[in-house]
């Protein structure tokens, strides 16, 4: 049988690509090291690693056989943690993943409520936005994450990760207080196709925008470019340009000398969820966190912006690109409704 210390030794030998670097992440002797990945090639009857003078590579045996100790090593740990926490052994955790503005305004409505439920649960919070939290959810570095996708832009959702909507944030325009739209009661977006953006670098969320405005006929002019949407805001009410932000941006605060209206007639809409490993240990803790953050939504919408809120689904929406905002909430409903 494959020893599962040898698993670990040969995950860190791989990642590191040192004998010597693994030794020092694992508090090894660097020779135990060696003998470790020399006794996993005999258990497996095959060469593992390639030695060179510059750095360690691993064979085709190699590569595959790491494909399968990621998973083991990641079911091993669930069940550590699933039989410590039915034997109240050791210190209970939660980690938990969300992005900026989740993490600004949703996140801390959920953790007055996760603390007042599980006083004495270790909780560890990480901001990060799903291109990072989603690989480390997937790794077993989180235990739920908070992210989001724009159906416009269709994208396919990983089967190893289960998806349960929170939220809709339709997109709202931001304009300066005089600017000729703010006595809008909703913006239109083609109507924005001679103004300047201020818009998001390269991202997700710059990706939708930009595939958004094609939709209606124009590419955006952008002159100003940052992913903090209070420096955004702040851009617009200097008369920098208009922007087009998430209605949750706002809900930390609309920066004074501007006029947020929603975006009228248009399928630029950000889903928010809730994110765990299909297949991962679901702890009491995370079920807990999950409805605290559920409950928190209606704490952070703004009265003029609201969210639409998703009743417990069971899973993410199916979409297609192109199909609109009436569309995806028809898809929505029928999951619902079963």
């Amino acid at each position: 049988m494959i020893e599962v210390t040898r698993l670990r030794v040969f995950r860190e030998v791989a990642r590191l690509g040192s004998f010597t670097a693994a030794a020092a992440s694992l508090g090894y002797a660097q020779p135990s090291i060696s003998n470790q990945i020399a006794q996993l090639e005999r258990e497996v009857g095959t060469q593992l690693v390639e030695r060179t003078p510059r750095r360690l590579a691993l064979t085709p045996a190699g590569e595959a056989l790491l494909g399968h100790v990621e998973a083991v090593l990641l079911r091993l740990d669930d069940a550590q943690r699933e039989v410590q926490e039915i034997a109240s052994v050791g210190a209970r955790r939660l980690r938990v993943a969300a992005f900026p503005t989740a993490a600004a305004t949703l996140v801390p409505y959920a953790v007055a409520g996760f603390r007042r439920r599980l006083p004495n649960v270790d909780l560890c919070l990480v901001e990060a936005d799903p291109p990072v939290s989603l690989p480390a959810l997937l790794a077993g570095e989180h235990d739920v994450a908070l992210s989001y996708d724009y159906p416009i832009l269709a994208t396919m959702a990983d089967p190893e990760l289960e998806f349960e909507p929170l939220f809709v944030d339709t997109m709202a325009v931001a304009v300066a207080v005089g600017h000729p739209l703010a006595d809008r009661r909703e913006i239109p977006l083609e109507l924005l196709a001679a103004e300047p953006f201020c818009a998001p670098h390269a991202c997700v969320c710059r990706e939708a925008l930009d595939f958004a405005c094609r939709q209606v006929g124009f590419r955006p002019r952008v002159v100003s470019e940052t992913n903090d949407y209070m420096a955004m805001q702040g851009l617009v009410a200097a008369g920098v340009g208009v922007a087009v932000l998430p209605r949750l941006a706002v809900a930390i605060t609309a920066r004074p000398g501007i006029i947020v209206r929603p975006l009228e007639g248009c399928p630029l809409e950000r889903v928010t969820f809730t994110v765990h490993r299909t297949h991962g240990y679901r702890s009491p803790a995370t079920e807990v966190m999950r409805a605290e953050m559920r409950a928190a939504v209606g704490s952070v919408a703004c009265p003029d912006l609201p969210l639409e809120v998703f009743d417990e689904p069971p899973s993410r929406p199916r979409r297609s690109r192109g199909t609109g905002q009436h569309a995806r909430h028809a898809e929505a409903n029928t999951e619902l409704a079963s």
